[in-house]
């Protein structure tokens, strides 16, 4: 399986122009699936501490841990957690 997220400030990669980015991330939300993308976005609307322990559910799970990896990497990364935030709720609304 691809990554969702991309590179985004590695010297040592090639810059991907912005349109680029988002079509590549969209390209992998959309391989998601719908029932993925719900869960993944109604994670991300949680609060802090109810979203924190959702993502323990998942990583704790061996079948979902993988889930739960993407949900952590966007714990972390503030910046890509807005723009797949975004992507979501405009993918919600088509």
């Amino acid at each position: 399986m691809l990554p969702l997220l991309l590179p985004l400030g590695d010297a040592s990669l090639p810059t991907v122009p912005r349109d680029e980015l988002e079509r590549r991330l969209r390209e992998r939300l959309d391989a998601l699936g719908p029932a993925p993308r719900a869960e993944l976005l109604h994670v991300l609307m949680l609060p802090d501490f109810e979203r924190v322990d959702r993502i323990g559910e998942f990583w704790g799970n061996p079948e979902t841990r993988t889930f739960g990896e993407l949900l952590i990497d966007l714990e972390e990364d503030k910046a890509a957690r807005a723009v797949v935030f975004g992507l979501l709720r405009e993918m919600e609304r088509k």
